[in-house]
């Protein structure tokens, strides 16, 4: 394929179009002259489907902020093609995660992409495109949630360590990282029959979210030393009073909703620290490689066969709904160019 803006070739993308309020998906053939600009063109190997990609896909809130249509995807691996920026070179191995693909900027679901050079990371050592995709923009919130609780003192001797929402990819990779660093995890779910797959991701216990929420105290037994929050609402205020002393919860998901109500309690009482975890552009690029590098090495999942849930591109539309109504257990891969650029996967570290 000829990649050069004025080429004529066409590919598949998955676009989101906006008619008169509401939101349709199809796939589309386009040129690289249809897509945003960008410094750099990207052969995309994976991409991810997240809650939020789900809610751009199905016209929930406003997560397309184009007035034209728009391909979606929020992350994506792959390897450049043509690069007007010198930092990259054609053949380079590249990982793209939040800024504004898939909603403001078109994104990873189509066979290439533009995106700007400040948005990518090279691919970081030890991963392959396929880890480095199913970890993504949920491993990288997970290791950022793991590393502000670490920086502010939590170690696997303070205590267990509680992770809301266990079965999504935030969930599910957080287990992985936090029972590989050693630390006992509970997983919290609304899904009864996914003990099994949670213990085998790493966690020690899994607790029933309904019957754990009947608890309607003001402030509750302290029992977690940490907690890792995707989802918000009163399980955000029911960790934050069952907390230990000196506690800390990372707070990264709103999907109960973006409403908190809690009392002061805990935090004066407790000493509790609320610690907002933000992947998108308050996420400077040098902590952003940072995260990467230690989502490679020492925070590396050990069990990325179990999570990921691979499908081939055109199975993608059919994920969306099941997404929103809570159906998925651990993280999607697509699967839009990976056979052809497979050889230039890196090795995992032994």
């Amino acid at each position: 394929m000829t990649t050069d803006a004025t080429s004529t070739a066409r590919f598949s993308a998955l676009r989101a179009h906006v008619v008169g309020g509401d939101t349709k998906i199809q796939f589309d053939k386009l040129t690289l002259g249809d897509l945003d600009d960008g410094e750099v063109v990207v052969k995309v190997a994976y991409s991810g489907v997240g809650y939020r990609d789900a809610m751009a896909a199905c016209g929930i809130g406003k997560n397309v902020r184009t007035d034209r249509p728009c391909v979606l995807g929020v992350d994506l691996s792959g390897v450049v093609e043509t690069s007007r920026d010198p930092k990259y070179s054609p053949g380079d191995p590249v990982v793209a995660t939040s800024y504004g693909l898939g909603a403001s900027h078109d994104g990873g679901y189509a066979e290439y992409a533009r995106v700007p050079a400040d948005w990518i990371v090279p691919l970081p050592t030890g991963l392959s495109l396929k880890e480095a995709m199913v970890i993504g923009g949920p491993g990288l919130t997970a290791a950022l949630a793991i590393d502000r609780m670490e920086c502010a003192g939590l170690t696997p001797n303070s205590g267990p360590v509680a992770v809301s929402g266990a079965t999504g990819g935030v969930g599910s990779l957080a287990i992985d990282m936090l029972s590989s660093r050693g630390y006992r995890v509970a997983a919290i779910t609304g899904k009864a029959t996914a003990a099994e797959y949670l213990r085998s991701i790493g966690a020690s216990d899994v607790i029933d979210r309904a019957t754990w929420m009947q608890d309607g105290k003001a402030i509750g037994q302290p029992t977690w030393a940490g907690a890792v929050d995707t989802i918000g609402g009163d399980v955000l205020d029911m960790l934050a009073k069952t907390m230990l002393p000196h506690g800390r919860i990372a707070v990264c998901g709103m999907t109960a909703g973006y409403k908190l109500t809690t009392t002061v309690l805990p935090f004066i009482l407790r000493s509790v620290d609320f610690l907002g975890i933000n992947v998108g552009r308050a996420f400077s690029m040098k902590e952003r490689l940072r995260i990467w590098h230690r989502a490679a090495t020492d925070l590396k999942p050990k069990r990325l066969n179990t999570i990921v849930r691979p499908i081939p591109f055109s199975e993608l539309p059919s994920m969306f709904d099941r997404f929103i109504d809570s159906k998925i257990v651990g993280r999607v891969l697509v699967e839009i160019g990976a056979e052809a650029i497979a050889v230039l996967a890196k090795p995992t570290l032994p």
